[in-house]
């Protein structure tokens, strides 16, 4: 689901199960021999998301992730007008994290 919420909207006759594919993101990329990763997350919105999944990736993968986030200032709905790099990924390998 997008958004928590939504679940709610459906209903006790049609059950909604919200999946994470987190744990499985994790391991795919603990098995891999990252360089100075960086957990980006798209948005201010996915920063909790982008940081347990470093968290996950120093539990099982013996890294510590720095984390980088994009702001984005947007013109109007869907489209957008710039954006910003907050944090470093040159010379890393940068893992997007978004929802």
């Amino acid at each position: 689901l997008h958004c928590g919420q939504i679940q709610g909207f459906f209903g006790p006759r049609v059950p909604v199960d919200n999946l994470d594919a987190g744990v499985i993101g994790v391991r795919y990329f603990a098995q891999k021999n990252l360089h100075d990763p960086v957990v980006v997350s798209p948005d201010a919105g996915g920063v909790y998301r982008a940081k347990k999944f470093g968290e996950g990736l120093k539990l099982h993968a013996n890294v510590d992730p720095n984390l980088a986030m994009i702001i984005k200032q947007r013109k109007k709905a869907g489209e957008v007008a710039t954006m910003d790099l907050v944090g470093s990924v040159e010379g890393s390998d940068a893992i997007i994290v978004d929802d």
